[in-house]
C-alpha cells in the first residue's frame, strides 16, 4: 500500500488565495473530499493534521519507518507550541477555523482552535469529550441525562445499577 501521508496543501495551489486558513484534525472519512473541494473552490488552504492518539493508532501496525516518521511529520503541534507552528508552517496565512474527523482528535481539535483562532472558542471544555462530564454537565443544568456509574473493579461494574 502507499505510504500514508498528510501534507500541508501549498498556498500556491490555491486558485484564489484568500489568507484564510482551515486545520481538519484527523482528516478521514468521506467528508475530507467535500471539506478539500469546499476550500479550494473558496480559495481557502485546507491544513491536514494528525492528533497524537490518531497519529498512535495509524502508526501501531507499520513495520515502515518511513511511513510512521511520514505521519508523525503531519502531527499537530504539542499544547503551548501552536502559535510558533502557526507562524512557520502557515506563512502569515489566518486560521479561521479548526474541523475533527474523529472522535480521538477532539481534544487536539478543541486546542487548535483554542490557541490559534481565539475570538472563535467557548474555552477548553473537558465535557465536550468525556462522556461521562457530557452527563454530569446536563444533569447539572437540570436537562435529562442517562443514569451512570463509574466502577473502578470488575466486581462494581457487577453491582452497578444504572
Amino acid at each position: 500500500p502507499a505510504p500514508m501521508l498528510c501534507l500541508l496543501l501549498a498556498p500556491a495551489a490555491l486558485a484564489a488565495p484568500t489568507g484564510a486558513a482551515l486545520i481538519y484534525c484527523d482528516p478521514v472519512g468521506y467528508e475530507g473530499r467535500y471539506f478539500r473541494e469546499a476550500c479550494e473552490a473558496r480559495g481557502v488552504l485546507l491544513v491536514r493534521l494528525w492528533s497524537t492518539p490518531y497519529a498512535a493508532m495509524l502508526s501501531e501496525d507499520l513495520e515502515d519507518a518511513e511511513e510512521r516518521a511520514a505521519i508523525q511529520r503531519g502531527c499537530a503541534p504539542a499544547a503551548g507550541e501552536e502559535a510558533a507552528w502557526a507562524e512557520s508552517a502557515l506563512s502569515g496565512i489566518t486560521v479561521t477555523g479548526v474541523l475533527c474527523g474523529s472522535d480521538a482528535g477532539l481534544a487536539t481539535a478543541e486546542r487548535l482552535q483554542h490557541a490559534l483562532v481565539p475570538a472563535r472558542t467557548n474555552g477548553l471544555v473537558p465535557a465536550r469529550r468525556d462522556k461521562y462530564l457530557m452527563h454530569e454537565a446536563l444533569r447539572t443544568a437540570g436537562l435529562a441525562a442517562a443514569r451512570q456509574s463509574v466502577a473502578r473493579s470488575w466486581e462494581e461494574a457487577e453491582d452497578a445499577r444504572c
